[in-house]
């Protein structure tokens, strides 16, 4: 069974999850990468999680949360609303109104702030995430209209994705104020990989795509016995809607008044929506207190030719009160560093750099030269060539001939003779891994970071059979927040 993970693009997410997960210690992450045309999930990946050779951790979680758990998903959700109103002709982003609150049957909806911005135009109803400008939205597109949207998003039922135990989300439209809610992410419930497949119709000029995890499965004899590929479910909106919904989403990421200004990513246009959801208990009700949200943002880059869609959600991060305000900092830490490395790995240039050198290059096929020619073929292909051994002919390279990396990125080579320990200072985990396993070499880590002493002297013969110690040490965090643009609270009920 071949998946369409890439390795490298999951191997991004893990170690931005790994990072987050430390240092705020959340009671739940889910990330999602996928290509913004054909649907297909190249990452995915969630904490808690578990060892499935160990099976270390399973006591915590054994569930794919990204599929299996439906929730609230917060202001995330704005982005099909808005995209049904731009449909229905019904948004003018120079239009204004009241902000603040909107007074629906069976309550009252308040803008996160509590007081609003005063009269504000409906684009930037978008910018600064307004409840109350979204329910104006609503009753300019009409609930019963609406409510065909979210079936045309395929919202309430299953992906059909190749994992089992999938859930269907539950669009709660029974009662007034469940239906305003609706509009800005709260009441009704849908997973991760429904707004990764909602998502695709913007990013696909309209064309909604089925998530898939399965590319081909072959049989012994190496026949493939199934092969899958993009397969449209719907096309909720036209193309130009999509246009026009990305070019909006772009200003919530660089306006002054966004509350995505954290995920912009230098060289890159990101078009998306952050979310910050209440939790709802069964037999509480939403949970109170600064601390128990789930933050998150939707997103896509290139805005103006997509090629990844990147989700991630953070629920109940360690924050004290005064973080609050800044909620989406740890999901932006999660978000900029998959987005920008995974595109950098695909090749995609950023913006006005069209003479930059190429970001990825191949693995030089080194295998059987002498190690001195394979060292200048490896650094004329802009990498950093490793030597292990002490002898003079190439055994074998790791990563494998062919396989793209970015530029100065480590390749061990193996040459002949005795295993010769290498200078592992400042080295992260991830090389680290790569040295284990070209080597055969065991590696006790402890602490996060980057190499700053190991067990055996740099130039000393290594006995494959014995434990290396390896001590990895955080580099200094230089991070200053700033101002943050916002931060979405539901109000709501």
């Amino acid at each position: 069974m071949y998946l369409t993970l890439d390795k490298k693009i999951q191997s991004f997410l893990e170690d931005a999850l790994t990072q987050v997960d430390e240092e705020y210690n959340p009671t739940k992450m889910i990330g999602i990468v996928a290509d913004a045309k054909t649907g297909a999930i190249l990452a995915m990946s969630q904490r808690p999680s578990f060892d499935p050779n160990t099976r270390e951790g399973i006591e915590e979680n054994w569930h794919n949360i990204a599929m299996e758990e439906q929730y609230e998903p917060g202001s995330t959700m704005k982005v099909f609303t808005l995209a049904a109103a731009v449909e229905e002709g019904v948004f003018n982003p120079n239009e204004t109104f009241r902000s603040g609150q909107y007074r629906a049957q069976g309550g009252v909806i308040r803008d996160h702030n509590g007081t609003g911005w005063g009269e504000i135009t409906f684009l930037e109803a978008v910018q600064r995430s307004s409840n109350v400008g979204f329910a104006y939205l609503l009753e300019k597109i009409g609930t019963e209209t609406f409510r065909k949207y979210l079936d045309k998003f395929r919202f309430g039922v299953p992906t059909g994705i190749e994992l089992p135990n999938e859930a269907s989300g539950t669009i709660q439209y029974k009662w007034p104020l469940d239906k305003v809610s609706t509009a800005f992410g709260q009441a009704t419930s849908v997973t991760a990989i429904q707004l990764v497949q909602a998502m695709t119709a913007i990013t696909n000029d309209g064309k909604m795509m089925k998530p898939y995890i399965i590319d081909r499965i072959v049989d012994a004899s190496g026949k493939t016995i199934r092969k899958n590929g993009p397969q449209q479910v719907g096309q909720p909106v036209s193309a130009a809607t999509a246009k026009k919904v990305l070019d909006i989403l772009e200003t919530v990421v660089t306006s002054e008044k966004g509350t995505g200004q954290r995920f912009n990513i230098e060289g890159y246009q990101v078009a998306g929506k952050t979310g910050t959801a209440q939790i709802y208990k069964s037999g509480e009700g939403y949970l109170s207190g600064w601390d128990n949200y789930r933050f998150s943002f939707l997103g896509t880059a290139p805005k103006d030719d997509p090629r990844l869609i990147v989700y991630v959600m953070i629920q109940q991060p360690d924050l004290n009160e005064q973080e609050f305000e800044q909620g989406s900092v740890p999901v932006s830490k999660v978000f900029n560093q998959v987005m920008k490395n995974s595109l950098q790995y695909l090749n995609i240039k950023p913006e006005n750099q069209a003479q930059e050198k190429e970001r990825t290059t191949a693995v030089p096929d080194v295998t059987g030269e002498t190690v001195s020619r394979a060292e200048s073929l490896i650094r004329e292909s802009l990498l950093e060539p490793v030597v292990i051994g002490d002898g003079n002919t190439v055994k074998a390279v790791y990563p494998e001939a062919g396989e793209r990396l970015l530029e100065k990125e480590k390749v061990i080579v193996v040459a002949d003779g005795k295993l010769v320990m290498p200078d592992l200072t400042n080295w992260s985990k991830r090389d680290c891994v790569k040295l284990m396993q070209a080597a055969g070499l065991k590696f006790s880590m402890e602490g996060e970071g980057y190499v700053v002493r190991q067990s055996v002297k740099p130039g000393t013969p290594v006995d494959p059979s014995a434990e290396i110690k390896l001590k990895f040490q955080d580099p200094e965090n230089v991070f200053v927040p700033g101002d943050e643009g916002g931060n979405e609270d539901p109000g709501g009920p």
